[in-house]
């Protein structure tokens, strides 16, 4: 359990160098219950994106931790009604922490609404897919403060 844990620090304080940008809160539903998480945002070109997260669900307890690069574009390149609204996809690694650790593959979908400049909203749908087989999903409600 050290070593989850400082894996997770060490996730944390990495990012921390990267995500100067946006700090995202993160509110997560899964099948087993609900989550809270803290997440970093960083833009790394126009359309792309860094973002690493740790979600904790106290009802296991267990967490999720997990980094990835997401396509981010805003639609407002596209037109200038739809200034504001991004949709994203994207993935990379993630673990789940529990009774057993699970290491694998993490997916996103979603879509972002920029409220204004500093903040936005946002819903994502998650998937780890662990190397070892199996699937754990949930939707992801939360909001980025730039």
């Amino acid at each position: 359990m050290r070593k989850a844990m400082l894996l997770v620090l060490l996730l944390l304080v990495g990012s921390v160098g990267l995500a100067q940008r946006a700090v995202s809160f993160r509110l997560s539903l899964p099948q087993a219950g609900p989550g809270l998480g803290l997440g970093l945002e960083a833009p790394l070109e126009q359309n792309l994106a860094f973002r690493g997260f740790v979600d904790l669900y106290p009802g296991g307890p267990s967490f999720l931790a997990a980094g990835e690069l997401l396509f981010k574009p805003d639609l407002g390149q596209v037109d200038r009604n739809l200034r504001g609204i991004r949709p994203y996809f994207g993935g990379g690694l993630g673990a789940r922490f529990a009774a057993a650790t699970d290491l694998g593959l993490h997916l996103s979908l979603g879509v972002e609404v920029l409220l204004d400049a500093r903040t936005g909203l946002f819903l994502d749908g998650e998937y780890l897919y662990p190397f070892g087989g199996g699937r754990f999903g949930r939707v992801v409600i939360g909001a980025n403060l730039r």
